[in-house]
């Protein structure tokens, strides 16, 4: 996929499917976003390019911050999507 191309599927919306409360992903603009509750009370999530052969750009693992809420741990990585192809 061109980078012409992606910027056009960046104009989509991000739409996340499965359980918003447990597990749940979003594919857009060649990127692949995931979220998911943990057992120890918080949110892992991380954002890959799928273009890239699944190289992972960014996760919750290279925070020291615990992501205790979904809505907030899918607006981090929307926003490190968003900031990802805003850079190429």
């Amino acid at each position: 996929m061109t980078d012409s191309k992606r910027a056009i599927l960046a104009e989509e919306p991000i739409i996340w499917t499965g359980d918003l409360s447990d597990d749940c992903t979003a594919k857009w603009a060649g990127l692949m976003l995931r979220a998911e509750w943990m057992e120890k009370n918080y949110w892992w999530w991380a954002v890959y390019d799928m273009e890239k052969n699944e190289e992972t750009i960014d996760s919750s693992n290279h925070y020291d911050t615990k992501f205790t809420d979904g809505k907030v741990a899918r607006e981090k990585a929307e926003s490190i999507a968003r900031e990802y192809l805003g850079s190429l």
